[in-house]
């Protein structure tokens, strides 16, 4: 459950785990979590779709007759890596920008299997090796096996190949670029500030898109930027972080002086929300590590135009603060005032305005506490005038 803002009057109030007290939240919050997960995946989907069609930031090309079509190796190796290794992969050269032939598919079929890879919600496992035996297999390309235990692509006759390929990811060998000993930025490379690691929340990616793209990143496979944030160093995509974030892709598009250099440094922003930030780019993460402050965390969605995590922290905001409104818990009072501070201090009208309609509601409540008191003043004023006009509709 997400910490709330350090810097808020309101008094911190242990949350109860939601779904646990309150039979009417165990009702409330599948739904809204099930609605979060379609908007956040479709929106994911879109993304993805427009990179292609927009051919930002590609680093590969196909050839189809004389069709050319311009695609990513970093979503490639992390949806179809088979057909990347059978096509790209056997090139040899990665370097080379000289489109790669693909023979046995019209142009319109391929233009559909690029659009399916960007923008399926759903496992294409099977989908990639049906294309696999139809296309490339049948058509005389020699097979190439991945050996997953000990992580290397060999060819029918047992030949190790140029590739490398570990449990359920595959990326190439001399795509993962050394750590270059920048002297100028900190490094820290303890376990415990381990920025990759799965186990620092419970991640829910939010389609199988989103979980493909996020052991793209976890796996540091073939990462383009690094992006320093208090020193420690997040490896990502230009293609990918382009593609979902409003801020990258203008920081990225070569009329910024970062667009050319090898890595970034933000400032602004602490490694935990960037943690935060990363992984709704890469899986649209539908949950927030237990230190992010979600009043933090909403503004710098605002700034790096993600409004996909806005929307996940409005629902955290909705879920762990305020029970999702439901019967008045004690507890709970005064969680439900620091979200309405929060919902003002960072324009979020719509959740502003339930507290207040919630908190004028149970007002003979709330005015007996503490915390009420610590509540700005133009808050007071408002939720005041509110119950005025509430009482004067009655009469």
């Amino acid at each position: 459950m997400a910490r709330r803002r350090e810097d808020s009057v309101a008094p911190v109030v242990l949350l109860e785990s939601p779904g646990v007290s309150s039979k009417g939240l165990q009702r409330k919050g599948p739904s809204e979590r099930r609605r979060l997960k379609a908007m956040v995946s479709e929106q994911l989907s879109q993304d993805l779709l427009r990179l292609l069609r927009e051919e930002v930031h590609t680093d590969v090309t196909f050839s189809i007759g004389c069709t050319l079509f311009k695609a990513h190796k970093a979503v490639l190796l992390a949806r179809v890596p088979d057909f990347y290794f059978h096509t790209v992969g056997h090139t040899n050269n990665l370097t080379n920008h000289e489109p790669v032939a693909v023979e046995n598919f019209e142009a319109s079929e391929f233009r559909i299997f690029l659009q399916t890879v960007y923008s399926s919600n759903r496992n294409i496992k099977n989908y990639e090796g049906e294309i696999l035996r139809k296309k490339i297999v049948e058509s005389g390309v020699p097979q190439k096996k991945c050996d997953f235990s000990v992580g290397k692509c060999t060819d029918n006759d047992g030949r190790s190949s140029v590739g490398k390929r570990s449990s359920d990811h595959s990326f190439m060998k001399h795509e993962i670029p050394e750590d270059n000993n920048k002297e100028d930025i900190p490094e820290d490379n303890s376990k415990e500030d381990n920025l990759i690691s799965t186990d620092i929340y419970d991640l829910e990616p939010a389609s199988e898109l989103g979980e493909d793209l996020l052991k793209l990143y976890v796996k540091q496979c073939c990462p383009d930027i690094d992006i320093y944030v208090d020193g420690k160093s997040f490896k990502a995509h230009r293609a990918i972080l382009s593609a979902r974030s409003s801020y990258f892709a203008a920081m990225l598009s070569g009329y910024w002086a970062e667009s050319s250099q090898e890595y970034i440094t933000l400032q602004g922003i602490s490694h935990v929300e960037m943690n935060v930030l990363i992984h709704f780019i890469y899986g649209g993460t539908l949950d927030f590590p237990d230190k992010a402050n979600v009043g933090h965390i909403l503004n710098m969605a605002d700034m790096y135009g993600l409004e996909g995590l806005k929307e996940v922290a409005i629902y955290i905001l909705r879920r762990d603060y305020c029970n999702f409104f439901q019967k008045p818990v004690p507890r709970r009072l005064a969680s439900i005032l620091e979200c309405l501070i929060i919902a003002h201090s960072v324009g979020v009208e719509s959740l502003f305005a339930d507290c207040m309609k919630w908190i004028v509601k149970h007002f003979a409540r709330f005015w007996s506490e503490r915390s009420f008191a610590n509540v700005p003043p133009e808050i007071q004023k408002s939720c005041l005038n509110m119950l005025i006009q509430s009482l004067v509709s009655i009469t």
